[in-house]
């Protein structure tokens, strides 16, 4: 019998993990080239995984529910000897815990190989192999050495038999960060490399057992942290205030926020429920903590008188049939065109060039409630898009988001984000942006509110927006003229172009 594992993929950017949501297959079934054999839930969707084999299920890792790391095996299955006999049956490199020693090269990794009766889906590291791409620059010794001025003894490789030992998610994050993982010592379990040793490495720490140095992209050394390096006095204070038994929410030394657990009831004490967190609600933990921590935001809002755009809605209803337009996608239409006469707030800072980007293309990201949780479709180009194209689109996502059909690629790529929180009933609220885009807009309910019309009380239908932006690259005066812009718009909907 020649088996072959097959190997979690990264099924998005960067993900380390999935959970088993279903198997599509079982034990003793005949599988054929991307034929799909289990639903995985990942911090993006639920996916249907191919199998990049043909062949006859004989293990299946895992139960509904278990998480599954990216790089360990999904499922085994007996090849055979494949179509014609020209199946690879040499056997697979040694798993263990999901660390492989293989080689950053192209072409040298999983997958590399043109064995007929394999999968011409592009997984990653299943993929068919291709040329050399672009990388950043590695950190190495000779980097080192052509750096000026002094520095610090030159780093040397460690010493190990084989190649670094690193789980996947690490050996990504040493080539998104250009870290040479021969030059990093492992502090793991069997000197296995850790995802901090890595980041340790990529900020400059030297590291005592390696003598590890980091250098930029102009070779020059990067400053290293000195050993024994004290607590810092924000971090100590928050110690001495945070309640016996708990540990303080502290960013580390590198920026990271530091995991706090939650001391079990004392007993006799009501029972606590603890519930699983699932990929996606760890996903949103981590994108939000990211938000709050790194991007300096101010919030200002407005009440607008909502009856023209209530009107304008039900005029452009009745004129066609196509498609039931909400006054969400008119909203929509309204910030893209707000956003074409302020485009700092469609724009994302670069803080490692120092540089504000400015998108010329709108993808509008739309919050969306599911059973799964908070999701964050993307309508892409929507500046292309009139209020029925948007209406439209809006419709079909929102569909694909409550069925969990959506793919990472449709909650990916965002630059500016709405949030409709009046769906819920209420008016107002204080958004968290959706890094790395610069501004978030939400809307309130539409209700019937006491207003002043030339000079008279009435009865109107009214709007609250409100926009949280990053005050780093928009300035208050930006903000305010965004929001006061769509608020025109709202009381006045002829100020939109034609064509929509």
């Amino acid at each position: 019998m020649s088996t072959k594992d097959f190997l979690l993929p990264d099924l998005g950017e960067g993900l380390t993990e999935g959970e088993v949501v279903s198997w599509l297959v079982a034990v003793g079934d005949v599988v054929e080239v991307d034929q799909y054999v289990a639903e995985i839930e990942t911090a993006k969707a639920v996916v249907e995984v191919p199998s990049p084999f043909a062949g006859t299920i004989v293990t299946l890792h895992g139960e509904p529910g278990d998480e599954v790391a990216v790089g360990s095996p999904l499922i085994t299955i007996d090849v055979g000897a494949g179509e014609g006999g020209s199946a690879d049956t040499s056997p697979s490199a040694p798993v263990e815990d999901a660390v492989v020693a293989v080689t950053d090269e192209a072409g040298a990794g999983p997958g590399s190989g043109s064995d007929e009766g394999e999968s011409g889906s592009v997984l990653v590291g299943y993929g068919t192999s291709g040329g050399k791409g672009s990388r950043r620059r590695r950190v190495g010794a000779s980097d080192a050495s052509s750096s000026g001025g002094a520095a610090p003894a030159a780093p040397q490789k460690v010493e190990r038999e084989g190649r670094p030992m690193a789980k996947p998610p690490v050996r990504k994050l040493a080539k998104d960060l250009g870290v040479d993982l021969d030059y990093v010592a492992g502090s793991g379990e069997d000197g296995i490399i850790t995802r901090a040793d890595v980041e340790a490495a990529a900020n400059g720490v030297t590291s005592q057992a390696s003598g590890v140095l980091v250098t930029d992209d102009e070779g020059h050394t990067l400053p290293s942290a000195p050993p024994n390096t004290p607590i810092r006095e924000e971090e100590d204070y928050a110690k001495r205030l945070a309640p016996a038994g708990e540990q303080p929410l502290v960013a580390s030394s590198n920026g990271s926020i530091a995991p706090v657990a939650i001391p079990p009831a004392p007993e006799g004490a009501m029972a606590q429920e603890r519930v699983k967190l699932s990929q996606l609600r760890k996903a949103v933990t981590a994108q939000m903590t990211r938000s709050r921590s790194q991007i300096p935001e101010a919030v200002t809002w407005v009440e607008a008188d909502a009856t023209p755009l209530w009107d304008f809605r039900a005029e452009l209803n009745k004129s066609q049939s196509e498609v039931k337009v909400s006054p969400t996608a008119i909203i929509m239409r309204m910030a893209i065109a707000a956003l074409r006469k302020f485009p700092t707030i469609n724009a994302s800072l670069d803080t490692a060039a120092e540089e504000m980007v400015l998108h010329r293309h709108v993808n509008l990201g739309f919050a969306a409630q599911t059973d799964r949780g908070l999701v964050v479709p993307v309508i892409k180009n929507a500046q292309d898009m009139n209020i029925i194209d948007l209406a439209k689109t809006l419709n079909e996502m929102a569909d694909k988001a409550r069925a969990g059909k959506l793919t990472p690629s449709d909650m990916s790529g965002g630059t500016f984000t709405i949030s409709n929180y009046g769906a819920f009933g209420v008016d107002g609220g204080d958004m968290v942006i959706n890094h790395p885009e610069a501004a978030i807009l939400g809307t309130g309910r539409i209700a019937d509110k006491p207003w002043v019309v030339d000079g008279e009380l009435a009865v109107r239908k009214t709007i609250t927006y409100s926009i949280a932006f990053d005050h780093r690259i928009i300035d208050g005066g930006e903000g305010a003229g965004f929001i006061r812009y769509l608020a025109d718009m709202t009381e006045n909907p002829t100020l939109l172009t034609a064509g929509l």
